[in-house]
């Protein structure tokens, strides 16, 4: 939980910093290659988290998010709800291919699909 809820905030600070795109890859291949067990799910966890936040900021700031949504959505002709979920959505896909990515590489990775599997090196005794 402290690995989404760390990767939420830097993900919530870099794109509030100005770098919307990058941050989610940069957290998503950090998450990946140190916390490879589970990165995946870590990774788009913390970018639903950081952008919900900041849709929920600027909710709260009086913005017109519904206005904009259902303009948005009209002209897309998908409802207005559905562009908040495809906003969520993007940091999450960025973050969790990252994380994916990196993980293929991490030293800290397990081996093979069930790490507790003895594998039998040569004939068995009999």
């Amino acid at each position: 939980m402290t690995v989404v809820l760390t990767g939420a905030a830097a993900i919530f600070f870099g794109t509030w910093l100005g770098v919307p795109t990058l941050t989610p890859i940069a957290v998503g291949l950090v998450i990946g290659f140190g916390w490879p067990h589970h990165a995946v799910r870590h990774a788009a966890a913390a970018g639903v988290l950081a952008w919900g936040g900041l849709l929920v900021i600027a909710a709260l700031r009086g913005e017109a998010l519904a206005r904009l949504s259902a303009t948005l959505g009209a002209a897309m002709n998908l409802p207005g709800w559905a562009l908040f979920i495809l906003t969520m959505l993007y940091p999450a896909i960025l973050a969790s291919s990252a994380a994916w990515l990196a993980h293929l590489v991490s030293p800290r990775r397990t081996r093979s699909i069930d790490a507790g599997a003895t594998v039998a090196r040569g004939p068995s005794p009999s």
